[in-house]
C-alpha cells in the first residue's frame, strides 16, 4: 500500500528536541497510555489546541509612558540650554509643572 503524498504545508520538516524531568515525563507517560498515542502526537495534540499564556500587562499605562516622555525630552531641553549658557536656571513654573507630573506618575507606580 503506497503512502499518502503531504502537500508542503502538511510534511514536518522541523525537529524540537525537549528535555523532561521525571515528574514532567511521567505525566506524558501517563497521557500517551490514556490516549493511546504516541509521544509526539500527544504534543502536537497539546500544542495545537491548547491556549497560549496570557501576556503580561505593562506596569504603567500608555498614558504614564507618554508623561515620562514629556518629562525627559523638557528635562533634556532644559540641560542643554542651561550647558550652552542660553539660561541660567530652570523656570520656578516648568520645575512646578514637571514636579506635578513626577508626583502623578509616583501615585500610579504606588498604586499598583
Amino acid at each position: 500500500m503506497k503512502r499518502k503524498l503531504l502537500s508542503k504545508e502538511e510534511k514536518r520538516i522541523f525537529e524540537v528536541k525537549v528535555r523532561l524531568n521525571i515528574k514532567e515525563k511521567r505525566k506524558l507517560d501517563a497521557i500517551v497510555f490514556a490516549t493511546k498515542n504516541n509521544s509526539p502526537e500527544v504534543i502536537r495534540s497539546l500544542l495545537m489546541k491548547a491556549k497560549t499564556p496570557e501576556s503580561i500587562q505593562p506596569i504603567l499605562d500608555v498614558q504614564t509612558y507618554q508623561q515620562l516622555r514629556k518629562i525627559g525630552v523638557n528635562f533634556n531641553q532644559y540641560v542643554k540650554a542651561i550647558n550652552q549658557s542660553r539660561i541660567s536656571e530652570i523656570d520656578n513654573s516648568i520645575m512646578t509643572e514637571l514636579y506635578a507630573i513626577l508626583q502623578m506618575i509616583k501615585s500610579k507606580i504606588y498604586s499598583l
